[in-house]
């Protein structure tokens, strides 16, 4: 009988870790097109809410969301554009701990919408022993996404922040920041 338990023990684990694993991707899902209501409803109350975002800032209103899942809390920055998420950026509410790379790819991967996210390019840059960069990624349908990322020159770790943007957000953010020589 202890072998039978035993045996049904190591599946039992295995189930505990694969529906923890899912039920993080579905709370960390950025969902750009989403109503306010529907980001209310995935994310929880919304604070911060902004409707003045300034000068040639794309959007309507932005808010702010802060997201508990079992490998720690996000902080989601949503921007509206005539009532849909155009723009979501994710970072760990931990300022001093950035979101891992495979964190990032897991949101990436869940804002697939059936489409191909391909990565565009990259862009490094190293100053005082740590490397910045940029990682540029573009789905299909024209929707891009950033990863922001840091960590010591001669790691492979690097950890930072990832920013979703619809097309047209993208287009016309990219228009105004031209505009004022960014």
């Amino acid at each position: 009988m202890p072998s039978l338990l035993l045996s049904m023990t190591i599946p039992i684990r295995l189930l505990g870790i694969f529906f923890l694993f899912v039920a993080s991707a579905v709370v960390c899902r950025a969902n750009l097109g989403e109503t306010e209501a529907q980001c209310i409803a995935r994310y929880g109350p919304e604070s911060g809410i902004k409707t003045d975002l300034g000068y040639r800032q794309v959007g309507d209103k932005s808010a702010m969301f802060t997201v508990t899942t079992p490998t720690g809390s996000l902080s989601v920055t949503v921007i509206f554009l005539h009532g849909l998420s155009c723009h979501e950026a994710f970072a760990n509410t931990d300022i001093s701990q950035g979101l891992t790379q495979d964190q990032m790819k897991g949101i990436l991967e869940s804002q697939k919408a059936g489409l191909k996210w391909d990565e565009q390019r990259k862009q490094y840059r190293t100053y005082g022993g740590t490397t910045y960069g940029t990682i540029y990624w573009r789905r299909s349908d024209g929707a891009v996404a950033k990863f922001y990322v840091s960590g010591k020159a001669s790691s492979r770790s690097q950890t930072g922040q990832v920013e979703l943007s619809t097309k047209l957000y993208a287009t016309a953010q990219s228009t105004y920041d031209k505009e004022n020589g960014d």
